[in-house]
């Protein structure tokens, strides 16, 4: 009786261990203390993935000029791009970004206390893979000394299927 319950304990401890291993947590690196990020959601359709975030300001004053960046500007790659849990990459015309309701990136400001919708769409993502392992952002910010070099980072987002 003693060694089926001690065996048991031991399946036991053994699959919480591995339950946590696998079940990464949620990441985010913003490299500046007033701005923070949520993920509201990451959800794919087909091969397109959404992921769509809060941009917050909680410091004492407005922000007026923030921009973000999608894969390409002007023809150039930026540092806007996606890792999967597969070991793809998307950049450049896979990953394209909207700030609140307008297509693009582009100059934006961040009110103090007032939310800023941001979505990212990333593009010809296969139905299996199951999350983004990191997720890059350029912003370019004098204010908080956001530029281009300092990345947002967002890691272990996982992706939720119909």
């Amino acid at each position: 009786m003693k060694k089926i319950l001690l065996i048991l304990m031991a399946v036991f401890a053994f699959g919480i261990q591995n339950v946590s291993a696998q079940d990464a947590p949620l990441k985010i690196v913003t490299n500046h203390p007033d701005f923070k990020i949520k993920v509201k959601r990451c959800a794919a359709s087909g091969k397109t993935v959404v992921i769509d975030l809060i941009l917050s300001n909680v410091g004492a004053t407005d922000v007026e000029n923030i921009e973000g960046f999608g894969g390409i500007y002007y023809g150039s790659p930026r540092g806007t791009e996606a890792y999967d849990d597969e070991g793809n990459i998307y950049q450049e015309r896979n990953i394209y970004i909207k700030v609140a309701n307008r297509d693009g990136g582009g100059e934006f400001k961040i009110p103090v206390g007032v939310p800023m919708r941001y979505a990212v769409f990333i593009e010809n993502v296969p139905t299996s893979v199951q999350s983004i392992a990191r997720l890059s952002l350029e912003f370019r910010c004098e204010k908080w000394g956001l530029n281009g070099s300092k990345l947002v980072k967002l890691a272990n987002i996982p992706i939720s299927r119909d």
